[in-house]
């Protein structure tokens, strides 16, 4: 009987010391040095030590914020006058070939017109058949009359030009849906050339068809 409560209390005394990081010392007695050892096994298996994380307790992983803090945006107009800030640092040949598009095709219509402009010519360039870049589309021979020989013309107005970079960078980036988001052709709305396509909207002064 009192080897029994030796022991028990062995055992007890063992785990306090465990959880604090000590070894206990009982002296020479071998039934309470083997009863604090076989403590130590049991408590190594339960997981005292480094504490691991499971699957199931893994941290949220980090979601990039988008390049143009679209989530801090409440409209079009609020996005663009963000991104037109050093709009001509960022431009290279694709990006300052849509921005023209975009100037000469819609500069002055609603921001929303301007942007569907811009979506008509990554859908061309999704699509294949009018060219493999977003030049190759824009420089596609005659496909936009403002396009001579090959050549874009220079933009003349410098606050428009701002904001037609913004919305072709805006609309590389997918940083705002566009209401015609499948389109891949356009008019103007003073004209009637009769295709037969799907019409798809008409935003600004341009009628937009799939």
């Amino acid at each position: 009987m009192q080897m029994f409560l030796r022991v028990t209390a062995a055992l007890g005394l063992g785990f306090i010391l465990l959880a604090a990081g000590e070894a206990p010392d009982f002296g020479q007695d071998d039934a309470v040095v083997a009863s604090v050892q076989s403590a130590q096994l049991v408590a190594g298996t339960q997981g005292v030590g480094p504490l691991m994380i499971t699957d199931s307790e893994e941290s949220e992983p980090v979601v990039d914020e988008p390049s143009l803090e679209i989530a801090k945006a409440k409209s079009l107009a609020a996005l663009v006058n963000d991104v037109r800030q050093d709009a001509d640092a960022r431009m290279g040949d694709d990006l300052r070939c849509l921005a023209t598009a975009v100037y000469f095709e819609s500069k002055g219509e609603p921001l929303d017109g301007q942007l569907a402009v811009a979506q008509v010519i990554l859908n061309r360039v999704k699509d294949g058949r009018f060219g493999r870049s977003i030049c190759a589309v824009v420089k596609a021979p005659k496909q936009f009359s403002f396009v001579r020989g090959g050549s874009l013309p220079a933009p003349s107005s410098l606050q428009q030009w701002a904001v037609a970079q913004a919305i072709a960078e805006i609309a590389l980036e997918g940083s705002w849906d566009s209401s015609v988001s499948n389109a891949t052709y356009f008019h103007a709305t003073r004209v009637n050339p009769g295709w037969k396509m799907r019409r798809l909207a008409s935003v600004g002064n341009h009628v937009f068809y799939r």
